[in-house]
């Protein structure tokens, strides 16, 4: 009776493909753990870093504010944010479960509850993105992309678990679920400007991510916005 909440949350299918096709101490419990543990907790610290971002350019009084000279790479990270808060979205409106590989209809709580934490968080990033196109501020910026970081490894952790499971996944919901992943990675790219430093706490973070590591803005410190 105790476990029944946490069953009703997950709905393990016993002996089903998750069990089979991964050797793991969660067995069938695989899916819900790595999502909520890993994907939620991730997207509900990007959330809060965002929010606060947010808070600091609308409130902070004592933060030096600077308009950008040029609002090219905000409108890039705007469509970016936006397809990935549209492809969760998109997953819960069309039924694109990645977890149910036994038959099952419809989806899981933890799914659920996962996709919206998603679509908030990122809907979050969007809306930052649009503030900063009116004003710019420097605190909290650097919080903001470890925490792009942070979801990152967590992808990259689910994408892990998704490929070794790849055969029972019909192409249209696994391309979804990948397409989303390299809009993530494109809008960390985007949001590093200081490429050196960004690029060796990626390499140590994540290796699976190194592919990154080539890309060249090049810009001078602070030359690209002015002081409002």
């Amino acid at each position: 009776m105790a476990f029944e909440p946490l069953i009703w949350y997950c709905q393990p299918v016993a002996n089903g493909a998750w069990t089979k096709a991964i050797d793991s101490g969660f067995g069938s419990y695989t899916p819900c753990a790595i999502d909520s543990l890993v994907i939620s907790i991730s997207h509900l610290v990007l959330l809060g870093l965002c929010s606060y971002r947010i808070w600091l350019i609308k409130i902070d009084s004592k933060a030096n504010r600077f308009r950008l000279r040029s609002n090219y790479y905000n409108y890039m990270l705007g469509l970016l944010a936006g397809y990935c808060t549209a492809g969760p979205l998109l997953r819960l409106v069309m039924g694109f479960s990645i977890f149910n590989q036994d038959g099952q209809t419809g989806f899981a709580p933890f799914e659920i509850i996962s996709l919206i934490i998603e679509a908030v968080s990122w809907c979050s990033m969007l809306m930052m993105i649009g503030l900063e196109t009116k004003t710019y501020i420097r605190h909290c910026r650097w919080f903001v992309r470890f925490g792009v970081i942070y979801v990152l490894v967590g992808d990259a952790v689910m994408l892990n678990l998704i490929l070794s499971v790849s055969g029972y996944y019909n192409r249209s919901t696994l391309y979804l679920y990948i397409s989303t992943v390299c809009c993530q990675a494109g809008n960390w790219q985007k949001l590093c400007t200081d490429l050196r430093l960004c690029v060796k706490q990626l390499i140590v973070t994540c290796q699976c991510l190194e592919g990154f590591a080539d890309m060249g803005l090049g810009l001078k410190k602070y030359d690209w916005m002015t002081i409002l």
